[in-house]
């Protein structure tokens, strides 16, 4: 773009014909600066202009306009010649003139020179303000980017069809590369969209909503995690993706729970024990009933049912005081044949008695363990009650049986429990070690299966489970020999 009245330096031997040349310039709109060439440096550096007329100053011209461009690289150089000067002219275009004109110059020849001197100079402008958007755009994009990755949170885009087109770096670290893949096989594993989804919600309206969910990260870890989502909308207003944002709050909701739940807690076992409570009255008065008539299958099944009784208040004082306190581990030498016996008494029981064919399947030369007989037995007995209850809630098999099965090595004991009774879905699996989770409503406390693992990792063990959902259940307990620590204290 030429700009009127722009400087325009001529700088030349010959004064009268650098007069005539700065009066055609300024007969086309510009101002036209008038030095000799030994002012020429001084001139520039006053007038910063962006355009040079430089005439025959001395026989070294190409020195003179090597100096110039080397001192004001923005600056184009137009060299006027002799005619018939035209290596020379290619010397100083060598040297970094952008244009000659030979004399005499016409007006129109000067004009033009002029013309696309300074276009050539407005395209260059142009261009080096692309570049230093350009640098900023890339750069604000770099900045956008890595906060993108480095935000403490899990993020992720979805498209209308729920599947994940953009993730940040913690989400792929927890959850993988998972570009393409529906969000609810990612993070919940299942096979259709979640219910109430925030996601849908959000393409729907275009406001943001909240939820709390619990996720499984690809290495098997639960997350509790606080999503929100925005909309991302196109150039018109058109919701196109939805950003989907995960903070983990696992152990705010840990601490929480123990706090705010401890009140329902303790409702659930008080309303659970008035239960047996019932029971045991009602054991006990077929108890007083049969010694009074003398009829001993009265007599048989009040005994079976105050035991039963007095179990189950016992395994809930146990998770209530588990519960309640940090409890040291006392560890003992136990014969492990002797004391699977005793855990399988404790339910076989109730297997009969509804039915439930109950197996029992050790293995010879069992030896001994080291561990905490009590609270080790309140966990497997727990495992084997759900077990039981698995199978009487079954009612699609004409037969249900539970088995009991203890094996060994030189440096652990497994201890195995496997039913054939309704079974488990993925997402109760993911959820059953978690405090206070039930899939018994009313019935279950949500701490049995809860401690039942937080006693086997203290121990130095682990718990592995495989279920399918209408088929069945297999828990294994992995028990090492010598536990590592003596006395570990309870969470």
């Amino acid at each position: 773009m030429i700009v009127a009245t722009e400087p325009i330096v001529v700088a030349t031997a010959d004064v009268e014909h650098g007069q005539v040349l700065a009066r055609v310039l300024a007969e086309h709109g510009f101002r036209p600066v008038l030095c000799r060439c030994a002012e020429v440096a001084r001139t520039l550096h006053e007038v910063r202009p962006r355009l040079l007329i430089l005439g025959h100053c001395q026989n070294d011209g190409e020195a003179l306009v090597r100096d110039i461009v080397q001192q004001f690289p923005r600056i184009r150089v137009i060299a006027l010649l002799e005619s018939g000067e035209s290596d020379r002219g290619l010397d100083l275009l060598e040297a970094g003139a952008s244009d000659i004109l030979f004399k005499p110059v016409g007006e129109r020849a000067l004009s033009i020179a002029v013309k696309r001197a300074l276009d050539i100079l407005d395209l260059q402008e142009q261009c080096d303000i692309v570049r230093e958007k350009n640098k900023i755009l890339r750069m604000s994009q770099q900045m956008c980017r890595q906060l993108f990755d480095e935000v403490p949170c899990y993020i992720s885009v979805q498209n209308k069809d729920w599947r994940i087109v953009r993730a940040n770096r913690h989400f792929k670290e927890d959850f993988g590369d998972c570009l393409g893949e529906h969000c609810y096989e990612i993070y919940k594993h299942r096979t259709h969209p979640c219910p109430n989804c925030p996601v849908e919600a959000t393409f729907a309206d275009g406001m943001m909503h909240q939820t709390e969910e619990v996720v499984t990260t690809r290495s098997g870890q639960q997350r509790i995690v606080l999503t929100m989502t925005a909309p991302i909308r196109d150039e018109n207003g058109n919701i196109v993706e939805v950003m989907e944002l995960s903070t983990d709050i696992s152990q705010i909701r840990e601490l929480q729970s123990r706090l705010t739940s401890l009140g329902l807690f303790i409702g659930s076992i008080s309303h659970g024990v008035r239960g047996m409570l019932t029971a045991l009255d009602g054991g006990m008065y077929r108890l007083e009933k049969g010694i009074e008539t003398g009829d001993m299958d009265r007599i048989r099944s009040g005994v079976e049912l105050v035991k039963l009784m007095v179990a189950r208040i016992r395994n809930s004082v146990l998770e209530m005081l588990y519960y309640s306190k940090e409890r040291e581990l006392n560890i003992q030498n136990i014969d492990v044949r002797s004391f699977a016996e005793s855990v399988a008494n404790f339910v076989e029981p109730k297997a009969e008695k509804h039915g439930v064919a109950f197996q029992r399947d050790f293995s010879q030369d069992l030896g001994q363990v080291s561990l905490d007989p009590e609270v080790i037995s309140s966990g497997l007995v727990n495992i084997l009650e759900n077990a039981v209850d698995a199978c009487i809630e079954d009612e699609a098999k004409p037969h249900h049986e539970v088995v009991f099965a203890v094996s060994a090595t030189a440096h652990e004991v497994c201890f195995v429990v496997r039913d054939n009774g309704i079974g488990m879905d993925r997402q109760t699996q993911e959820k059953m070690f978690s405090l206070f989770f039930s899939s018994k409503g009313s019935r279950g406390t949500g701490l049995g299966l809860y401690i039942a693992n937080d006693v086997v990792h203290q121990h130095g063990g682990r718990i592995e489970v495989q279920s399918t959902l209408g088929e069945g259940t297999e828990f294994r307990v992995f028990l090492p020999r010598q536990p590592r620590s003596q006395s570990a204290p309870a969470s």
